[in-house]
């Protein structure tokens, strides 16, 4: 009796080892930039509710290439008031930044810490702007830039930025855009045709941006590959692509 006791013990002990090692890797694993960026997609995937038919229908990491250029989008989702095109961040701190801004800012604890990082709107407008080519139906496509609940995105001045805790509004909100049943079903389709036929590796797109971040450096737009021109606009002058209003690529001076 003892001796069974004794084994018993000595199991749960294993078992309560082997609980806290795969906790500690759990939270090293959320602790890198990669890690934390799956623990977000994870929990704004949860939050949207997956696909139900006829309703709503989401797709999540959706990684192709077009036209030459690998893109990644966090979360495609679809309901009858449009194609929501949704970049989600997990950051910590105050976030800083603008519509307009080519970077924003994350302020961690008493401020001393500061992380510059790029627009996620802007991010987020080059994935529409690479989608629409593969759909044609940019008149649906709407941006969402989501952030989780250990953020404060009080200052920040955006539109389609949004906390994790404000999803079920955006699902509901009347957008002027009704898509039918049957529209919804079709695009849907298109998008898992586009997810499963993609050839292109995460590996490869990481390479593709930095490309893409070393064209912008230069003065070279990132969509057409050509160089940007001085224009002048209602605040001020700033670089545009050549190929406007194909492409709107802007950057500020």
């Amino acid at each position: 009796m003892i001796q069974t006791i004794i084994i018993i013990g000595a199991a749960l002990f294993a078992l309560m080892i082997i609980g806290v090692l795969v906790g500690l890797i759990v939270a090293v694993k959320r602790s890198t930039p990669t890690g934390k960026g799956d623990f977000g997609e994870n929990a704004v995937a949860k939050a949207l509710g997956g696909t139900v038919q006829g309703k709503q229908y989401l797709i999540n990491d959706l990684l192709f290439e077009i036209s030459g250029h690998s893109c990644q989008i966090d979360h495609v989702f679809i309901n009858r008031n449009g194609i929501w095109v949704i970049e989600t961040k997990n950051y910590a701190g105050t976030i800083y930044g603008e519509d307009s801004y080519r970077e924003w800012k994350q302020v961690l604890g008493d401020g001393s810490t500061v992380n510059p990082f790029y627009n996620p709107v802007k991010q987020n407008k080059t994935h529409i702007y690479r989608l629409k080519e593969y759909l044609n139906a940019d008149i649906y496509l709407l941006s969402a830039v989501v952030f989780l609940d250990n953020a404060d995105i009080t200052n920040v001045k955006s539109d389609c930025t949004f906390s994790i805790n404000e999803l079920q509004t955006i699902k509901e909100r009347d957008t002027g855009i009704i898509l039918s049943a049957e529209q919804m079903e079709y695009y849907y389709q298109k998008l898992l045709e586009l997810k499963t036929g993609s050839t292109v590796t995460k590996q490869e797109h990481i390479e593709n941006i930095h490309e893409m971040q070393y064209n912008v450096q230069h003065g070279i737009c990132p969509h057409c590959k050509v160089r940007l021109v001085l224009r002048n606009g209602r605040n001020g002058k700033f670089y545009g692509c050549p190929n406007y209003p194909k492409c709107n690529f802007t950057m500020n001076l």
